[in-house]
């Protein structure tokens, strides 16, 4: 054992498998989910911020009161839980979306089991601790990461891939990402993102897509993916459906985003493509989801015309419900002379740009339905009538731990640390806040109204 422990390992991750044709009927795509249920007109879009377990218990207690929220649509009785159309989460908040994906509102009670009721982040450290994964870890090719995506998988999602969700055709489609380590861009996990590496998302796990959503800088190491994309614009897997959807030109032109996707196939200052992407913490690139429908959007040139295209007709409610676990304390290190801890030091590296953005995406946000909403009036105006009803209605509903509802009388939140496990006081105390908080939204209880 000890000539073995002296020599580096030379463990590799697992490689994303390569993509023989892009085909647009197969593969993990937003389009085939929304597709399969041409029928509905009742919109329902969640997204979970990073934070840890503290995410991912905020989000669990938002799905426990839309699973008990009862509503009438169109003449049936409903939950509201099975209504959600997309489900969004980064870093701790991918936890839950993936899970939710998975399993259903069904299934919370076993995910609670898994991760709110185990010691996750001791077992992980005593699992890094082990001498053949300490031995793992020495490789060039393996890292910290890794090891935490085996671990996802093993106690979390038992071997899950995308493919798995792929077959299944059932809402919620899930939207995880993380940020690309070279530009900073938002990677998402899903074909058309993957299109462009030649890559077959539905041969990768959801614990290696969660581990690289949270994959905090210093803390864990980066996820690699192998780029297939062949050189010197060489035939390959085919042309992207992104841009074969409006030109290579426009499809550039329209956000920064698809611009970063489209030099994932352009050749790199070394001749060829980038061969590898390293992927960070998502919350780096965006923490509360609300640029992902931003650029969705606008690659399609508007949100009617996006809708339109992935097949909705007759919309009549359109709800975003943006779950934010983000905190506003102040770091307790300012209260000792101290130099800061390495650890210390990582977090507040990937905590400073988190917080800073944040506020400004979700004013973002807030604009962006009022534009929604004006293209929308203009599309009747015009006697289009066809994709959004003539009754269509917008609702955004935030869940802001910064924001503390007036005589909750919650505890306070806002030391929650961001780590893997939380004590059984915490949890119970987010899910109740989460509860509580849309029990006094005015949004909420229109929604509802408006549902029966």
């Amino acid at each position: 054992m000890s000539a073995l422990m002296a020599a580096c390992s030379t463990a590799h991750y697992p490689l994303n498998p390569p993509l023989a044709a892009i085909d647009g009927s197969s593969g993990y795509r937003g389009e085939r989910f929304f597709a399969a249920d041409p029928n509905d007109h009742l919109f329902v879009h969640v997204s979970f911020s990073g934070g840890g377990a503290r995410a991912a218990a905020l989000g669990f207690g938002v799905l426990e009161t839309l699973k008990d929220a009862a509503i009438t649509w169109e003449g049936k009785p409903r939950r509201l839980v099975d209504e959600i159309d997309v489900v969004m989460g980064v870093s701790g908040g991918s936890m839950m979306a993936t899970a939710f994906a998975l399993h259903g509102a069904d299934g919370l009670g076993e995910f609670k089991t898994r991760f709110f009721d185990a010691d996750l982040q001791d077992d992980l450290v005593a699992d890094m601790l082990l001498p053949w994964n300490a031995w793992r870890l020495t490789s060039a090719t393996y890292g910290r990461s890794d090891l935490f995506a085996e671990f996802l998988d093993r106690r979390i999602y038992q071997g899950a891939t995308f493919g798995m969700l792929s077959q299944r055709l059932r809402k919620p489609f899930a939207i995880i990402y993380a940020a690309d380590m070279a530009n900073g861009a938002r990677f998402e996990f899903n074909q058309d993102q993957f299109d462009f590496l030649c890559s077959d998302l539905d041969g990768v796990s959801l614990g290696r897509a969660v581990a690289a959503s949270s994959a905090a800088p210093l803390v864990l190491s980066p996820v690699v993916f192998l780029n297939h994309a062949p050189a010197n614009n060489a035939a390959g897997c085919g042309e992207p459906l992104l841009l074969a959807r409006s030109g290579e030109a426009s499809f550039r032109g329209r956000s920064k985003r698809a611009a970063q996707m489209a030099t994932l196939r352009e050749p790199s200052p070394e001749g060829g493509t980038r061969r590898y992407v390293h992927l960070l913490d998502g919350g780096l690139s965006d923490n509360v989801n609300t640029t992902g429908p931003l650029e969705y959007f606008e690659q399609f040139g508007g949100f009617v015309r996006a809708a339109r295209h992935v097949g909705y007709r007759g919309v009549r409610r359109a709800v975003f419900i943006v779950v934010n676990a983000e905190t506003s304390r102040r770091s307790s290190v300012d209260a000792t002379p101290e130099i800061p801890g390495l650890m210390s030091t990582a977090f507040a590296l990937a905590d400073i740009p988190i917080n800073r953005n944040s506020e400004t995406s979700l004013q973002k946000m807030r604009a962006s339905i009022q534009q929604w909403e004006a293209e929308v009036n203009a599309a009747h105006a015009q006697g289009d009538f066809d994709v959004f009803a003539e009754d269509a209605k917008f609702y955004l509903v935030e869940v802001d731990l910064r924001v503390h509802p007036e005589g909750s009388g919650l505890v306070d939140l806002e030391s929650v640390p961001t780590s893997l496990q939380l004590p059984p006081k915490d949890i119970d105390a987010l899910r109740r806040f989460a509860r509580d908080t849309l029990n006094r939204s005015d949004e909420f209880q229109r929604l509802i109204g408006d549902l029966h």
